[in-house]
């Protein structure tokens, strides 16, 4: 599969262990592997193992010849940017357990209980950790 959606390693585990095969939430899960795959993209830049285009410079040359010229140079934000991907994991993270429930609850099944001190990641984790062991 990983050659249809173009998922790294962690991804594809990820898409392997929640796929159902129902498309809506299926597309939750893919974009949850997407982003798991920017978060260690991002940690390996953040690490100064990884490369990103840190730098965008843009040259402004006015039309005459005698005038001055500007340079702008903007510098990409990571850590920012591994903030807003790990909210966004998160946020998935939960729709597509909450999906599970809301699903089963649909087609008359009871929803099965969560433990209240239990997140929706350590139950995905869980999951994971079961599928592999």
């Amino acid at each position: 599969m990983s050659d249809v959606y173009g998922l790294g390693e962690r991804g594809q585990e990820i898409f392997d262990a929640l796929s159902t095969g129902e498309i809506a939430r299926d597309a939750l899960v893919l974009e949850a592997a997407r982003t798991a795959d920017r978060l260690n993209d991002l940690d390996s830049i953040i690490q100064g193992k990884g490369v990103l285009e840190l730098m965008i410079f843009r040259l402004d040359f006015p039309e005459g010849e005698d005038e001055p010229f500007s340079v702008e140079v903007k510098f990409q934000n990571v850590l920012s940017e591994a903030r807003q991907q790990q909210t966004a994991f998160a946020t998935l993270i939960d729709k597509i357990a909450r999906f599970g429930l809301t699903a089963r609850a649909s087609k008359g099944g009871e929803p099965a209980p969560v433990p209240a001190n239990v997140t929706a990641l350590d139950a995905i984790r869980a999951k994971v950790n079961l599928k592999s062991g």
